[in-house]
């Protein structure tokens, strides 16, 4: 005996290759999910280095800061080393003004690192910090004092300094200092105004 078998057979389905298509669209989330997980990496990396460089600057000028002003308590300089106006004494002169700015010194660059118009920053010459504390791989940091008209002690009348020779003057030093990152994308100016 001989029974037909009949299979019934459906009508082709129309989900063929959606699975295929989902899975496509997944992975390509997932790709462009790494790649800015990857990228965001690389960014703060970039803000890391920044940072140190911002904050090996700042060291460095604060370094040059503290031993020019070092050298002012300990007498390293006179009134005729800044009357000459050179190697980085500077008298502030009423008519022209200030000699500093912030591209530089009389018109040579801070970033110029044979400058001779500024000090090179020496540990060894005063009692400041030392210069192989501070890491740096661009240039030494750099200083200028200006030194500004005398001032009048508490209760003396200001004209005592201004007009006539004064009795007790205070000697007022302004101290400008650069220091620049470990590489040359960042420096730092400080300023201090020294008694």
């Amino acid at each position: 005996m001989n029974i037909p078998i009949r299979i019934k057979s459906s009508p082709p389905s129309r989900q063929d290759g959606v699975v295929l298509f989902v899975a496509l669209i997944l992975l390509v989330i997932l790709s462009l999910l790494g790649v800015t997980a990857a990228r965001m990496q690389t960014v703060e990396e970039r803000m890391a280095r920044n940072e140190d460089n911002r904050q090996t600057g700042a060291q460095a000028a604060e370094a040059a800061l503290r031993n020019a002003e070092d050298g002012l308590l300990g007498g390293a300089w006179n009134a005729a080393n800044f009357a000459q106006d050179t190697a980085g004494l500077y008298e502030l002169a009423a008519a022209t003004g200030s000699q500093v700015s912030a591209a530089g010194v009389a018109g040579t660059s801070w970033q110029n690192a044979g400058a001779a118009t500024v000090f090179l920053y020496n540990g060894g010459t005063n009692t400041g910090p030392a210069l192989a504390n501070i890491q740096t791989n661009a240039q030494a940091p750099k200083y200028v004092i200006e030194n500004l008209p005398a001032v009048a002690l508490p209760g003396q009348p200001i004209s005592t300094v201004q007009y006539a020779a004064p009795t007790s003057p205070l000697s007022v030093f302004r101290v400008t200092a650069y220091g620049q990152g470990a590489d040359t994308t960042s420096f730092t100016l400080l300023q201090s105004i020294f008694r």
